[in-house]
Parts: structure tokens; C-alpha cells; sequence
């Protein structure tokens, strides 16, 4: 796998990936295994030949390839290159095509360097649940300093509609706060090695496709084009880390 990480500008970096067939074959095989039993005209569910499910859903196939095949080598050569990314991964100019090399781009804002140390000894003091991620969601934000990019603030508060609110507004104290604990959490998984996984994404992806009415396929391509991919995937991670959290705090 090429690699090539540069600068575009303040906190914001661009990493280009050109991988092999055989680097993204098994991701190709994975994809593909998921269309094996659709039934199609004239055979029996599960019983239509390869070369057939191919030929009518390859770009099913390739749209879902792709999604994995991104995350997955964009996440290999950051750890490789020593970057741990926040805000979302927009993964940008795809080429994919059947046994050809896979080539992407993906930009991001690289996630500032604090110490998270010192949570291990907290103990948490309220009962349910949702009581007890909001005192250690206002524990982490109240103990652990470090400055928050301004771009991570203003792409929160874009995905909320809210753009061009200036940093003396409630909105964005709030998108502010949201920010700095997401990050925080993400800090936390890069160091104890809490991760999410594609089945993770699959399993809610699969809950968003009947809510926007549209195929489980086209919707992991929009995301992943628009940066919700990585969006969604943040939001599961910092739900995670709170789970391990409580586990170690309680």
C-alpha cells in the first residue's frame, strides 16, 4: 500500500491511499457474499451463478466495498504514519473498479495532543446509568484542559444547520462542549485500545436506512462521501468509551 500524508492547512490534513487488488480482494468477497442469496429471475434464492449476482449488483457490491475498503485502509496507514484523526474523514476520489488497485483520498483534522490521565481514579457517584455518563461526560470536560480547533467547532455546528454563529453564542459554547468530550473520549480509546468495528457501523446503518427510506448501500455512499460515515462511527466510539468508563469508574 502507497501512502501520502500532507498539510492543506491549519489542523486540516489530506492522506492519498493506493492499494493492490489482493489488498482489498477479501473486502471485495466480503461484499459480494452479502448478494449470494438474492434471488434472481429464473433461479431459485441463493442458487443464481456469481458471474450473474455480479453483473446485476456490482455497483451495490463496489458501494459497499468501498465504505470498508476506505475505513479500513485510511485507518491502517494513519496508525502507520503515528495520526489520530477527529471531526469527521471525508473520504474523497474514488477509484474502484474489479481487480484493479483501490486509490483514495480522505481529508481530516488531526486530533490535538493532551493528557487524559487521572480518570482512572474517579469514582463515580451517582446510580443509573444516564446519571452516571453525565457526571463522567462533566468530570473529563472539567478536569481536562486543552484548546479545541475552531474548525472542529464551526463543522459541528454546520451539521447541526447552524452556520456562521459566532463563539460569544450559546450554540456554539454548546457544539464547543460536544467537541471537547468527543475528543477527549477519542483520546482515551487511542490509548486503552477501545475500537469500533464494521459490524458496529453495519448494525446502524442498518437502523438509519428505514428512517431515510432509501437502501442500506446507497446510504453507507452518502455518508461516506459527506462525512457522516466518520460522524456516526465517532458517535458509536464515544458510546463505547463511556460504556468502558463506567465498567472502571463505578
Amino acid at each position: 500500500m502507497q501512502v501520502t500524508l500532507q498539510d492543506i492547512e491549519k489542523c486540516k490534513k489530506e492522506i492519498r491511499i493506493e492499494a493492490s487488488w489482493q489488498e482489498v480482494q477479501a473486502d471485495y468477497v466480503d461484499s459480494l457474499s452479502q448478494y449470494l442469496k438474492h434471488q434472481i429471475p429464473g433461479f431459485r434464492p441463493g442458487k443464481a451463478p456469481q458471474a450473474m449476482i455480479e453483473k446485476v449488483f456490482m455497483k451495490e457490491i463496489l458501494h459497499k466495498m468501498t465504505s470498508r475498503c476506505a475505513r479500513r485502509l485510511c485507518r491502517v496507514a494513519l496508525e502507520k504514519e503515528g495520526v489520530a484523526v477527529t471531526g469527521p474523514l471525508s473520504v474523497i476520489d474514488v477509484e474502484v473498479e474489479r481487480e484493479k488497485p483501490f486509490r483514495c483520498k480522505a481529508q481530516f483534522i488531526a486530533l490535538p495532543k493532551f493528557d487524559v490521565s487521572g480518570y482512572e481514579q474517579y469514582r463515580l457517584s451517582t446510580k443509573t446509568d444516564s446519571e452516571k455518563r453525565d457526571e463522567m461526560s462533566q468530570w473529563l470536560l472539567n478536569h481536562i484542559h486543552f484548546d479545541v480547533p475552531d474548525e472542529l467547532v464551526k463543522q459541528e455546528l454546520e451539521f447541526d444547520g447552524n452556520d456562521g454563529i459566532q463563539c460569544e453564542r450559546d450554540e456554539w459554547k454548546a457544539a464547543f462542549q460536544r467537541v471537547k468530550l468527543l475528543l477527549i473520549l477519542k483520546e482515551i480509546a487511542f490509548n486503552d485500545g477501545v475500537e469500533v468495528d464494521d459490524q458496529d457501523l453495519d448494525e446502524r446503518i442498518a437502523q438509519l436506512a428505514p428512517t431515510f427510506g432509501i437502501k442500506e448501500s446507497l446510504l453507507r455512499q452518502q455518508l461516506l462521501q459527506n462525512g457522516g460515515l466518520s460522524r456516526i462511527s465517532n458517535f458509536l466510539l464515544a458510546e463505547k468509551v463511556l460504556s468502558y468508563l463506567l465498567d472502571r469508574c463505578s
